[in-house]
C-alpha cells in the first residue's frame, strides 16, 4: 500500500514503514490503549481539510485516559499539535481518519499503579472508509454475545482491549450473513454497534439509546442530537427496546467514521421500506453541510493546511 503519511511517535515523525513497537508493550500483549478516531473532511470547495470537534474528541481521550489510569506526560496541546502535524503531512487525496492514541510501553501486565509504566503516544492519518451507495442501508443483527457493561469494562473509555466485545458480535453477525452486529446490553436493550451509535425514528421522533445503556458517547452522535434540534425534529434519549427496532420507520447509525449511514434491516426485519428514509436523509445532508465548512457551526471545525 501507499504509505498514506508519516506516523508521528512520542514527539518525532518516523515515516511509515518504521512505526513500530517491541512486542513487549502492553498495547501489544494486553490491548491496553485508550484512543480516538478524529474525521477530516475536505472543504468545500478547496483543498482545505476540516477536523471535525478536535477538542471535544481531545476531552473524551483525556476521559478514557483517566479511567485507564494511563499518566502521559503529554499536554492537551501537545496532542492537539500531533493530530495537526500528520494530518498536514497527509498523502491522502480525500477525507481521512487521524487515529490519535496512547498506549503502555514494556512492564508488568497487571499489577502496576500508575506511573510504573511509561505511556507513550502515536498519530497518523488513513484514508476515510466509502459509504454505502445512495439509499443504501446495512442489514444488522443481534447476537448472542451480550455488550459488555460500565461495571465491567467501561463502554464510555474507547479503549482497544474494549473491542473485543464488540469484534466477537460482529464475526458473529458477518459469519450469519449481515453487514454488522447491533449489541444488546445486559438488561436486553439495545446498546449500539461495534463502532457507531444507533438511532431509530418513529412517527418523527429521533430515539436513541441513552449514556447509560453501556453506548460509548459519540461524538457524532452528539453532533447529530444537536443538529436535530436545530432543524425542529424532536428527539429522545432513552432505553430501546429489540422490537422497538423492528417496528420503526426509519433506522441509521453514526460514528467518527461512518457519519450517518441508513439501516434497512434489523434481524431481517425489514425497517421502512428499506432504504434511507426521509429523517435520515436530511440529517445526512445537513451534516455533510456543517463538516465541509458550508452550514454553519465553524467553531466545531478545525482547518489544516498542507505542511502546517
Amino acid at each position: 500500500m501507499t504509505a498514506p503519511g508519516p506516523v508521528w511517535m512520542n514527539g518525532a515523525l518516523v515515516e511509515w514503514a518504521d512505526a513500530t513497537l517491541h512486542v513487549t508493550t502492553q498495547t501489544v500483549l494486553g490491548g491496553l490503549n485508550a484512543y480516538e478516531v478524529i474525521p477530516g473532511y475536505l472543504a468545500s470547495p478547496g483543498d482545505r481539510l476540516l477536523l471535525l470537534r478536535l477538542d471535544d474528541h481531545l476531552a473524551r481521550l483525556a476521559d478514557s485516559a483517566k479511567i485507564m489510569r494511563l499518566t502521559s506526560e503529554l499536554s492537551r496541546d501537545d496532542l492537539r499539535n500531533a493530530v495537526l502535524h500528520v494530518a498536514s503531512r497527509r498523502r491522502v487525496a480525500g477525507d481521512v481518519l487521524i487515529r490519535l492514541v496512547l498506549y503502555l510501553e514494556d512492564g508488568p501486565l497487571f499489577s502496576y499503579e500508575a506511573g510504573d509504566i511509561r505511556t507513550g503516544c502515536f498519530a497518523f492519518v488513513t484514508e476515510a472508509p466509502v459509504g454505502p451507495r445512495d439509499g443504501a442501508g446495512l442489514a444488522l443483527g443481534t447476537t448472542a454475545w451480550t455488550r459488555l457493561s460500565d461495571s465491567s469494562a467501561p463502554p464510555r473509555v474507547k479503549a482497544g482491549s474494549n473491542y473485543q466485545n464488540a469484534r466477537l458480535a460482529q464475526m458473529q453477525a458477518r459469519v450469519n450473513g449481515y453487514d454488522d452486529a447491533l449489541l444488546i446490553n445486559a438488561a436486553g436493550m439495545i446498546s449500539e454497534l461495534p463502532l457507531a451509535n444507533f438511532f431509530i425514528v418513529k412517527d418523527g421522533i429521533l430515539r436513541t439509546p441513552n449514556v447509560t445503556s453501556d453506548i460509548l458517547e459519540g461524538i457524532t452522535r452528539r453532533t447529530v442530537l444537536e443538529l436535530a434540534s436545530e432543524m425542529g425534529i424532536e428527539t429522545d434519549e432513552r432505553e430501546i427496546d429489540r422490537s422497538e427496532a423492528y417496528v420503526a420507520d426509519e433506522a441509521f447509525l453514526t460514528g467518527s467514521s461512518r457519519d450517518v449511514w441508513p439501516v434497512a434491516s434489523v434481524d431481517r426485519y425489514p425497517i421502512g421500506d428499506g432504504r434511507s428514509g426521509a429523517i435520515t436523509n436530511r440529517l445526512r445532508e445537513r451534516l455533510a453541510q456543517v463538516v465541509r465548512g458550508g452550514g454553519g457551526h465553524l467553531e466545531w471545525l478545525t482547518e489544516v493546511s498542507r505542511d502546517q
